[in-house]
């Protein structure tokens, strides 16, 4: 990305991550804009080398921002990095080389090169021939220019401009292989009763291209991420994930250095210390098949109309305060454990999917055998002219502990993405924690029962 001349580059890795939204299969990858000081002549032709090998062709563009409507494209082509030492010769030809023999050193313009032989053209005027040197031990050595970046992942244009000299241009293109995904880590201090816990976000970069000082954002929304490339400042790139729905975004204080091949972890936020934990129980009726129902609807009244033995689950789970009331992205959790009566060891306890909600981090310790519940469909209709699925749920908890419990219901809306929860039908009112979850809060209490309902309508083409 940074080959040739000043670059005025940033990147945006956006986090679809392959999820489907109403038949829709985001794609993973980055739209990536960078901006290249260039020399336009009349008609000529114009390379940018040093982008990701991973572009897609179909989707790079050009503008000029010295002369947005004077610049015209005629041709434009995606030439991609040499990696074999026939391809490297091969980018050469109708370069001055030098090639060492054991006779000396040949110097002329390589003309022709298959894996037996080299074509040079040597001497100039009437002198001027060709000359074929095998390649099995004759030619010792092949001396080319370097620093064209014809050897890089390049783009081609052939441009046309009533203003001829130096322009900078703004390319924008799809690449695949940045890619983010959220890691946490959490330290129960049993004996204080609190959590130190850090929240980390590690960028892979496998474009084929590296950035250096990159203005990272991170959206929320996905473990992979499309990034789009955008300009700030002149040596200055900027990664930036955009998810499909609108999301949370991240931005890393302090610029990155992404190499090609390399993973990198920055701070989603600051780490919180000795932080208050309280404890909650987390109670699924039945699991999520949502991943199922992205393309169409879920229109069979009866499929999980009742809880199905053995499907229902609770959990014992602790809930730390964040900073701000930014919900933080899905990720894994690793859980250790400090003894009270051992405080200088650490225990490996749990590796778990993070849960939050906006302002909250919910981490899951154990299994809960002393709460139980079901859930069933009250209703369910089906309205073909009006495209929707309208559907009345009830929950019902009994909490067998001795002590009452905050229980956190998470209810999957797994018939199809697009849904709304009918206000006036709500015992208790809910939370969208994620696109197709909605959770309530509630106490139980010891030895005591619960319910709470619920209409859900679904919305379909």
């Amino acid at each position: 990305m940074y080959g040739g001349g000043a670059a005025y580059a940033s990147a945006y890795p956006a986090a679809y991550g392959g999820l489907t939204y109403g038949g829709f299969t985001s794609p993973t990858g980055a739209m990536i804009t960078e901006r290249r000081d260039v020399d336009v002549t009349a008609s000529g032709e114009v390379r940018i080398s040093g982008i990701a090998s991973t572009v897609d062709p179909a989707t790079v563009q050009l503008r000029s921002l010295t002369d947005p409507t004077g610049v015209s494209v005629s041709e434009q082509r995606f030439v991609p990095g040499a990696t074999t030492p026939d391809e490297i010769l091969a980018r050469h030809v109708g370069d001055q080389v030098t090639i060492v023999t054991p006779k000396g050193e040949v110097a002329g313009v390589l003309r022709s090169v298959d894996p037996q032989a080299l074509v040079l053209e040597v001497g100039s005027g009437d002198q001027k021939r060709i000359q074929v040197m095998r390649r099995d031990g004759y030619v010792q050595d092949i001396r080319m220019p370097a620093g064209q970046g014809i050897d890089k992942p390049s783009l081609v244009w052939r441009l046309a401009t009533k203003k001829p000299g130096k322009h900078t241009v703004e390319v924008t293109y799809r690449a695949e292989g940045l890619t983010w995904g959220a890691d946490y880590l959490a330290i129960f201090d049993e004996a204080a009763k609190a959590i130190d816990f850090s929240a980390w976000a590690t960028l892979r970069n496998a474009s084929g291209t590296s950035f250096d000082g990159a203005e990272v954002t991170l959206v929320s929304g996905g473990s992979s991420a499309p990034v789009v490339v955008n300009p700030y400042a002149y040596g200055a790139q900027s990664l930036q994930s955009r998810p499909l729905a609108p999301a949370t975004r991240y931005t890393v204080p302090t610029p990155v250095h992404v190499g090609n091949g390399e993973s990198v972890q920055v701070e989603l936020m600051p780490p919180r210390l000795a932080a208050k934990a309280r404890s909650v129980v987390t109670f699924e009726a039945v699991a999520d098949m949502s991943a199922s129902y992205q393309a169409y609807p879920a229109s069979d009244c009866t499929m999980l109309s009742a809880t199905v033995p053995g499907n229902a689950h609770a959990d014992v789970a602790v809930e730390i305060d964040l900073p701000n009331a930014k919900q933080l992205p899905d990720g894994k959790v690793r859980v250790f454990r400090r003894p009270a009566k051992a405080p200088e060891r650490l225990e490996v306890l749990s590796e778990e999917p993070l849960r939050a909600t906006a302002g909250v981090a919910r981490i899951k310790l154990a299994a809960n055998t002393d709460l139980t519940g079901e859930r069933r469909a009250v209703s369910c209709n089906i309205d073909e002219r009006a495209h929707t699925i309208t559907e009345k749920v009830e929950v019902k908890l009994e909490n067998k502990a001795k002590s009452a419990a905050d229980v956190v219901v998470r209810e999957f809306l797994w018939r199809y993405p697009i849904w709304k929860i009918d206000p006036a039908d709500e015992t208790i009112k809910g939370q969208k924690t994620a696109a197709q979850t909605q959770e309530y809060r509630l106490s139980v209490p010891a030895g005591g029962k619960k319910s709470l309902t619920y209409t859900v309508v679904y919305t379909y083409q």
